[in-house]
């Protein structure tokens, strides 16, 4: 399939330098990376690449991606990020080293599950800073959860606290709202009389304030998928991560028809085939070319970030994507290749579509 079009195009030399660079910046701060594959759905590939970059812990919200990662690496570590459904946690501790937690009922049966097993199964209790996804939102519960699993749940071991900003509510991490992690976890380790392993200071959102030396002491553990894949971040936060690769992942798809037609639809607008009224504006005839990916493969395809800065993905369908090529200095035609640098979305999909072939590829790193 990796010889087909479309198709994602994986450096697979890229993603391993960025995550050694990564680890390396991390570790001057004394902080441990979890390397979250979830992003590229955790192909084996990727897999194997993170563990020979130096990543311990591979981190997914899914069981499948960790149970895979335990066949291929049966000594690493394995995080399960998403919070557990009730309905999974036979499975789950069977492949995930860690959880992430915010309910009580979960953590009484997670000790029961864990208790007919034989087993010991280690959790990080999150706690809602102002994101508005998961985690406890009340501090006393929070304090309330990490007594009960310290002081009366054999079965689990209470590794630390955590928080997700950014994902939901588009809150940044800074100093204020992980600095009051930092004092959650520092009055749960007074209550139960040790140091908390981990104080988990969210992802690939919180990476800047490693680089701009603003991370608070003993947030000491991050969750990063995208940081590692891409540096699509940097265009919506106040950093720069030069030293990491950003076209690691290349979506290449084949023109099918190239036209010149109006920008404008001719005839009455009404919504496009997912129910969206989309909005036009009229700027003359334009060459355009029709390539063989749509929204099944993307998702939203006008975030394809063109090679050629001389075109522009402008829309499309679910089987295909509009190219406005009228300035490129290129002349294509029907057959020719076109590539992308890709957003993090973007990679979501691709890596999961069975109609998106995947090439690996391991270039010469100057």
């Amino acid at each position: 399939m990796s010889s087909t079009y479309p198709r994602i195009v994986v450096d697979l030399s890229k993603i391993k330098h960025n995550v050694e660079t990564l680890i390396h910046k991390a570790s001057e701060k004394q902080v441990d990376i979890t390397g979250v594959i979830k992003g590229a759905n955790g192909l084996p590939e990727i897999i194997d690449t993170f563990i020979e970059g130096g990543i311990k812990t591979i981190g997914s919200s899914r069981l499948e991606q960790l149970e895979l990662t335990k066949q291929l690496h049966p000594e690493s570590q394995t995080m399960m990020l998403r919070i557990p459904m009730l309905s999974e946690l036979d499975r789950m501790v069977k492949c995930s080293d860690i959880s992430l937690n915010s309910e009580w009922v979960t953590l009484n049966e997670l000790n029961h599950v864990c208790q007919k097993q034989g087993i010991t199964h280690s959790v990080i209790l999150m706690m809602d800073l102002g994101d508005l996804r998961e985690g406890f939102f009340d501090e006393e519960e929070l304090f309330s959860a990490a007594h009960l699993v310290e002081k009366e749940l054999a079965h689990l071991h209470l590794k630390g606290i955590g928080t997700n900003l950014g994902c939901y509510g588009s809150i940044q991490p800074d100093e204020v709202n992980l600095g009051r992690l930092v004092q959650l976890a520092e009055h749960i380790e007074h209550d139960i009389g040790r140091t908390l392993e981990i104080i988990s200071g969210g992802a690939s959102t919180t990476v800047p304030l490693i680089l701009n030396d603003t991370l608070p002491e003993r947030i000491n553990h991050l969750r990063v998928g995208d940081n590692i894949f891409l540096r699509d971040m940097e265009a919506f936060f106040d950093y720069t991560f030069p030293e990491m690769y950003g076209d690691a992942f290349t979506i290449e798809a084949e023109i099918l028809e190239i036209k010149e037609k109006p920008s404008y639809p001719i005839g009455h607008i009404s919504v496009d085939a997912f129910g969206n009224a989309a909005e036009y504006t009229n700027i003359g005839n334009r060459m355009r070319a029709l390539i063989g990916i749509g929204r099944q493969d993307l998702g939203d395809m006008t975030k394809l970030i063109p090679y050629d800065k001389k075109i522009q993905a402008i829309g499309g369908s679910s089987d295909h994507t509009i190219v406005d090529v009228t300035d490129s200095d290129k002349t294509y035609q029907v057959g020719d290749i076109l590539s992308f640098n890709i957003e993090y979305e973007l990679l979501l999909y691709a890596t999961n579509s069975q109609y998106v072939g995947k090439k690996f590829i391991k270039s010469e790193l100057s």
